[in-house]
């Protein structure tokens, strides 16, 4: 249950729940108007208006029949009386929860149609979870046994990033095996004064997560109770940061409603957001901005004075993408947030964009919707790469550049993609574009292959535009493929919906470099990838023997091919995945001079391993 403030009083809703008997109570409301939500699983949303707080005996009815389910638990094989019994919706929802009588027994009523997980437990025995369970009308209905057994125990602290307890915390332990969340019967503990928690589980597989507001979780840790001995866990909540700013546009105004992302460029172990999603109506009712995710962007819209905020950020090095209509996208510089910092990005300002028009049409002149430009390439504004924007009914698009050249990668579902060059001119806007996507019906089929003929299981594979050089709209550029897809464990694809004629496919896998090759459409293409060689060495000083260590070692290849890798503490370098063939190496140091020199480079005997090793690279002194 949501209650919603309504009028100038509106505040965040305040949530409750009923009790076994349905009865509800919902504290510290504001005196006024309010709309309540209620949503339980099985029945259909209900929410009740205009209830004037304070109010007594609010009454809501839930359209639908309410059905039962019953069991007993059993302990080594004798009914177990005074267990607790849990109950929640299958696909996730509020738990509910029960105690078992002299007998055993067990039911819970008023549910609504569905499926439903159950488990039991006492301080020192639980049963596994029992899923699909259908409740049913009248008292003996899905009679479910649940058998107890000793269970195993998980141990451990909550800390914040300085290593401090945090009391008071909820961690959440769940089967792992689906997504954060997705476990309906999770055990749920508090971490006390010491920050320390204790919770018995069935032997297994568990993820665990905590939350705390103002916090964010670092790692969420795995452990396998099916080991005698699990050590104790070390759960970590960082002091989540805050930045804010103001945006305004290129005519000095507040840019209300602009988009800013904060984008995280330098962070390990994101992790995710933890525990179930809210049932669907609860979702749909929370305000904008109530919600809470982490990952490698946060998004926020500024109000009407072009203010913004992003809250609960990880510690980490981040950047904005600032985008609104009639202006330059903006991307920042890099800055960094540390535990628990609240920084003001003060004034960031939009420079003014002019309008690039275009129209996406078929072979008979037909307007197609939905046809997506990108911006591939964008030499004069870093920042307007892969901007895009979608045709309408019309089969118009508007991109906002500032002045510059640009490429557009212009495609269409089920049809093939083209490439235009535009010149936006201040003050000029550019004749509109007109673009034919012809339809995409062919496929290229066959299999990815090395030189020996070991298949490239789940090799990824991507098309593109035939053409000279490197590839026209590389990964990262803003552009999307003609198509993509994965070879099967025998190396076999099948890429469908692409444009006839010529092609170009590009082949990635982890053990091997990545490759373009020369295909064309409505053939079987079998593709031959070289088995990699390596080059393993040290760099020591000339004059002295001493291992370098602060510098770096770039290669270039056949076909243009590129490897780069940093020098170890002790001067020692790899480098990996490289197409056979004669590289040159260049090596540079901090107070050396740079060298380079001339390898031809075999294959490896085997996978991840280098054909060339103890190659010696000598500076000289600078």
């Amino acid at each position: 249950m949501l209650a919603f403030a309504i009028g100038a009083h509106a505040a965040a809703p305040i949530e409750s729940a009923t009790d076994a008997d349905g009865r509800f109570r919902i504290d510290k409301v504001a005196a006024g108007p309010h709309r309540v939500l209620v949503e339980a699983a099985g029945f259909p949303a209900v929410e009740k208006d205009n209830i004037s707080a304070p109010a007594d005996g609010v009454a809501v009815q839930l359209d639908g029949e309410g059905s039962s389910i019953g069991g007993r638990v059993y302990a080594a094989g004798a009914p177990a009386a005074g267990a607790r019994v849990l109950l929640a919706p299958d696909a996730g929802g509020p738990m509910r929860e029960t105690t078992t009588r002299a007998g055993g027994g067990f039911a819970f009523g008023g549910l609504g149609a569905g499926r439903y997980a159950l488990r039991a437990a006492t301080a020192d025995l639980a049963s596994p979870a029992v899923r699909g369970v259908e409740a049913g009308e009248g008292p003996g209905a899905s009679a479910i046994r649940l058998d107890m057994a000793p269970g195993q125990v998980i141990a451990g602290r909550v800390v914040d990033d300085a290593g401090i307890a945090l009391d008071g915390v909820q961690v959440r332990i769940e089967v792992v095996g689906g997504p954060p969340g997705d476990d309906p019967l999770p055990t749920l503990v508090s971490s006390d004064a010491a920050g320390s928690f204790t919770a018995r589980v069935v032997p297994g597989r568990y993820r665990l997560t905590a939350s705390r507001a103002g916090y964010v979780l670092r790692h969420a840790p795995t452990v396998d109770e099916r080991t005698p001995a699990t050590p104790p866990i070390t759960i970590e909540l960082l002091r989540g940061a805050r930045v804010s700013g103001r945006v305004f546009d290129g005519r000095g105004g507040a840019a209300a409603g602009a988009t800013v992302r904060c984008v995280a460029s330098a962070i390990e172990d994101l992790t995710v957001q933890s525990g179930p999603l809210p049932l669907a109506a609860v979702a749909a009712a929370l305000p904008s901005g109530a919600g809470r995710a982490l990952g490698s962007t946060r998004v926020a819209v500024a109000d009407r004075d072009g203010r913004f905020a992003v809250a609960d950020l990880i510690p980490g090095r981040y950047r904005f993408e600032i985008a609104h209509p009639g202006s330059e996208p903006l991307r920042s510089d890099e800055f960094v947030l540390a535990p628990g910092e609240r920084r003001d990005a003060g004034k960031l300002t939009l420079r003014l964009g002019f309008p690039v028009v275009g129209r996406v049409t078929d072979e008979s002149g037909a307007p197609i919707e939905g046809a997506r430009a990108v911006v591939a390439s964008a030499a004069a504004s870093p920042a307007s790469a892969g901007l895009f924007a979608l045709t309408g009914s019309a089969g118009r698009f508007e991109l906002v550049l500032p002045p510059g050249s640009y490429r557009l990668t212009i495609g269409a579902a089920g049809r093939g993609a083209t490439q235009v060059s535009v010149d936006v001119v201040a003050g000029t806007p550019p004749p509109p574009i007109e673009v034919k996507l012809i339809r995409a019906e062919a496929a290229l089929e066959g299999m990815v292959r090395d030189d020996g003929g070991r298949p490239l299981a789940r090799a990824r594979l991507s098309v593109w535009p035939a053409g000279d050089g490197e590839l026209s709209a590389a990964p990262g550029s803003g552009a999307a493929p003609l198509g993509s897809g994965v070879a099967d464990v025998g190396g076999h694809f099948r890429l469908a919906q692409l444009p006839a004629g010529e092609l170009r496919l590009e082949v990635q896998h982890h053990d091997y470099p990545t490759s373009v090759h020369a295909t064309t459409a409505g053939t079987y293409a079998m593709i031959t990838v070289p088995f990699p060689g390596g080059i393993a060495g040290e760099v020591r000083a000339k004059a002295t023997g001493a291992a370098v260590a602060r510098g770096h070692l770039d290669a270039v290849g056949p076909g243009g091919a590129k490897a780069t890798t940093a020098l170890r503490k002790d001067g020692s370098f790899r480098l990996l995945r490289l197409v056979p063939g004669r590289w040159r190496l260049t090596t540079a140091a901090t107070g050396f001079r740079t060298a380079e020199q001339d390898v031809d480079v075999p294959a490896s005997s085997a996978l991840g391993e280098a054909s060339i090793r103890e190659l010696r690279v000598e500076l000289d002194a600078s």
